[in-house]
């Protein structure tokens, strides 16, 4: 392969590189608060799904590029890996949930009393 067929098959992955180094260049990297609140929205239910299908459209696309070079054995075993995926996924649907999208858990709405019940009387028995 010719360096002119490789820069033609990865086209895409070379502009959106660039692209994203400018952007980096460009607006500068973010704080360590911005990359905290960033990171804990993948704690959510729909933070987990997003991760999960970005997964599966790279795992799809990477397998769809290269299925024919794969022999038998190896397209057994990435058929599992995808089932393992799209299990996470499903799995996925069941996180738990973020109460304010910071990943913490929620606090009590108001003072917490421990009132015990009055004792039996004769009466009640």
């Amino acid at each position: 392969m010719n360096p002119w067929m490789w820069f033609q098959e990865n086209t895409l992955t070379l502009f959106g590189a660039l692209l994203g180094i400018f952007i980096l260049l460009r607006y500068r990297a973010p704080s360590i608060q911005s990359w905290g609140s960033f990171l804990d929205s993948f704690e959510s239910k729909g933070g987990q799904l997003l991760l999960v299908w970005v997964t599966d459209l790279v795992v799809l696309a990477v397998i769809v590029r290269y299925w024919k070079n794969f022999d038998a054995q190896l397209q057994t075993a990435i058929v599992g890996l995808l089932s393992g995926i799209n299990g996470a996924f499903l799995g996925a649907i069941g996180a738990r949930p973020s109460s304010n999208g910071n990943g913490s858990h929620p606090e009590p709405a108001g003072p917490v009393s421990s009132v015990s019940a009055p004792p039996p009387t004769e009466e009640s028995k």
